[in-house]
């Protein structure tokens, strides 16, 4: 037994030694100095400066934040994980929309990854990305033409964008922050729990149920600002509450468990996340190839 209680720790050492000389060789998350970042020194001074300012004037008309990335190689991990610290680590996108959008190129790798945030996973989605990679990216690169095959791919990306994002100083959803929205959603679910407890037990089953359900539509009217909204909510609140099952006093069982439920306190809940007002960069997107006859070969979707 003794032994292989050595062996499990042992191995568990292993592992954790492992990882931690993995995660020392991964390639360093560069910081977030300008719209094009070339670390291979591929683009010339010119080139660069000339797509620079083409993202800083859709950036300014549409709000969108697109920033390019060249690095020389992602490896030893792939360039989706890759794409994935760096979104993580830059929150590119404007506060309260989250409209970033990455475009990375590993050169020696010859490998593409268009990693969009989650607002813009409607204007740009997986299938969308891939067709960009596979037309209007790759072709160029395969013959030599980097400024060109980021052009291309930057204006198509432009004209899908076009339309489907607030412009600038538009408030979406009055100007709430998607970690904003999940919070009150949390509150809400516990207070439909104790409130129609509550209201079941004061008021009766049916009209404690009402009341308990009308508290809750009204939340929901002012998180979603949709009166529809709200009184949908309302009556499925309200049926949920009256069919919910009760104790012999009468007052209703549904309330949050203390035993790792809604409740706990670990900060890792819904209430601690935080997207530091940038774009979350969930999985949305497509990763390719060029001059190996691979155009765009599938992308995480997003959740």
């Amino acid at each position: 037994m003794r032994r292989l209680a050595a062996f499990i720790l042992a191995a568990l050492a292993s592992c954790a030694a492992w990882g931690v000389a993995l995660a020392q060789d991964l390639q360093s998350v560069p910081v977030l100095t300008a719209r094009v970042i070339d670390q291979t020194r591929t683009l010339t001074d010119a080139q660069r400066a000339d797509l620079e300012a083409r993202l800083a004037a859709f950036e300014k008309a549409h709000g969108s934040q697109i920033v390019v990335l060249m690095v020389a190689t992602t490896k030893p991990e792939p360039i989706e994980d890759f794409a994935h610290r760096v979104g993580d680590a830059w929150k590119i996108g404007r506060p309260g929309v989250g409209d970033g959008l990455l475009m990375i190129l590993a050169k020696d790798d010859r490998r593409i990854r268009i990693d969009v945030a989650r607002a813009l996973e409607g204007a740009v989605p997986d299938l969308a990305a891939k067709q960009i990679i596979r037309e209007a990216i790759a072709p160029r690169l395969g013959q030599g033409d980097f400024a060109g095959g980021i052009g291309a791919g930057l204006e198509a990306i432009f004209k899908r964008i076009e339309g489907e994002v607030p412009a600038p100083g538009v408030r979406p959803a009055e100007g709430m922050r998607a970690d904003q929205i999940e919070s009150w959603l949390m509150i809400g679910l516990v207070a439909l729990f104790i409130g129609g407890a509550l209201m079941k037990a004061l008021l009766g089953r049916t009209l404690g149920s009402f009341v308990g359900g009308g508290l809750a539509g009204g939340i929901a009217w002012f998180v979603g600002g949709s009166i529809v909204v709200g009184v949908i909510v309302a009556v499925l609140a309200g049926l949920f509450l009256l069919i919910g099952r009760t104790s012999r006093g009468g007052q209703g069982t549904w309330l949050p468990s203390t035993g790792g439920g809604y409740g706990s306190g670990s900060g890792s809940g819904w209430g601690g996340i935080s997207s530091g007002g940038g774009g979350d960069f969930s999985g949305g997107g497509a990763s390719g190839g060029w001059g190996d006859g691979g155009g765009g070969d599938g992308g995480g979707g997003g959740d």
